[in-house]
């Protein structure tokens, strides 16, 4: 299996590295210390087209898929975590809009958000609820042509900035029917009834404000609903495969990210006037750590592949974000070990990436949840 990219998604890395290895870099770490959301390095990004970079050019989009975005995500993380979760955050509404919404709504919302005019946010996780979308208990009441929306969503991540335009929410329109009653709706910023909490502070994902969302009797055009009614769950567990595929991506990045840092601190340091990278018992391990990224690396790609071509890619998405953000948590710590007594001065940026790899391990369903999706197909297939 080669791993060559194509013409296209070279020149995409190219371009995401200069602007990640330039502007962002050379900017973003005032950002970072304060929790900050760099509405203005957003701004020039978006302007740039990245946003839209998985998506048909028929809505402004860039068309490579999600082997193109997961590119971006990695990229971004490879300089700054929280960045990638900006972008990745923002897919997951974008792919539910293009994935199952009308060719209106995608002209409506989804071509400026591709053209990085506004960004979005996802209404999924609620505080009961956790990673099971079935137990939503957020409702949407039909009044005429419009929907009334009430109740409330957590770690709604891209909400309450500068930036944000939408948020892509899921909600109970059928409570006869369980978990095939839901719908998704776009609930544009400014609809009366419609909230924004205030952001806490996080050990990872810093610059990446997660809030909680309010609905109190918000009348949502029926424009606004994405597909037909009913079909809610199916679309946000396809969006939430997805988008384990650049959340693994970002693992890979921060991976990378984590594993130069080390290479880089054992090949300067010297104790008792030897390089510590005499010392077998760090260089084996690196020499693992690199193993295991080519891995999660052929993984990624897999996976995207699958999900691009249109075949089933749950399983795969599964696996692939369970081994790729364990991974990056296992290599941020052999890093931050590599570095001994430094490693946990926040002086060294080594110190920030413990929390960044914790996220990953949580978010778009912990390790347990894809622990569960795995286990469950292998049982299927057991004679």
């Amino acid at each position: 299996m080669f791993n060559d990219l194509t013409d296209d998604e070279s020149a995409l890395k190219r371009a995401v590295e200069a602007f990640a290895q330039g502007q962002l870099k050379a900017r973003i770490a005032p950002f970072v210390e304060q929790h900050e959301f760099p509405s203005d390095l957003v701004r020039a990004f978006a302007g740039l087209g990245f946003m839209g970079t998985a998506y048909d050019p028929d809505y402004e989009g860039g068309g490579l898929g999600t082997r193109g975005a997961a590119i971006v995500a990695e990229t971004l993380a490879e300089v700054e975590p929280g960045f990638a979760a900006i972008y990745l955050c923002n897919s997951a509404p974008m792919s539910v809009i293009a994935r199952f919404g009308s060719d209106a709504l995608k002209r409506e919302w989804l071509a400026p958000l591709c053209r990085g005019d506004c960004i979005a946010s996802f209404g999924v996780s609620e505080p009961h609820g956790g990673s099971d979308v079935a137990s939503t208990r957020t409702r949407a009441v039909r009044d005429g042509d419009d929907w009334i929306l009430t109740g409330s969503k957590v770690f709604s991540t891209n909400a309450g900035t500068d930036l944000h335009g939408l948020s892509a929410v899921v909600a109970v329109t059928d409570p006869d029917k369980g978990a095939k009653g839901l719908s998704t709706f776009v609930v544009p910023v400014g609809t009366p009834g419609f909230r924004v909490g205030k952001a806490g502070r996080k050990v990872g994902w810093r610059i990446a404000p997660s809030v909680e969302l309010f609905f109190d009797e918000c009348r949502i055009p029926g424009r606004l609903m994405v597909g037909a009614q009913g079909e809610g769950l199916r679309q946000i567990l396809t969006t939430l495969s997805l988008g384990r595929i650049l959340v693994a991506a970002a693992a890979l990045g921060l991976s990378r990210k984590a594993l130069g840092l080390a290479a880089r601190y054992g090949r300067d340091r010297r104790v008792g006037g030897r390089p510590i990278f005499e010392n077998q018992g760090l260089t084996f391990p690196l020499a693992d750590a690199m193993t295991q990224i080519h891995a999660a690396e052929l993984m990624v790609r897999n996976a995207a592949c699958l999900a691009d071509a249109g075949r089933p890619f749950r399983l795969e998405t599964s696996m692939t974000k369970l081994f790729a953000s364990e991974m990056a948590g296992e290599i941020v710590d052999l890093a931050v070990q590599v570095h001994g007594g430094y490693g946990i001065f926040e002086d060294y940026e080594v110190s920030g990436l413990m929390g960044e790899a914790k996220v990953l391990q949580i978010v778009e369903g912990t390790s347990e949840v894809q622990r569960l999706v795995i286990a469950r197909e292998l049982l299927q297939h057991v004679g």
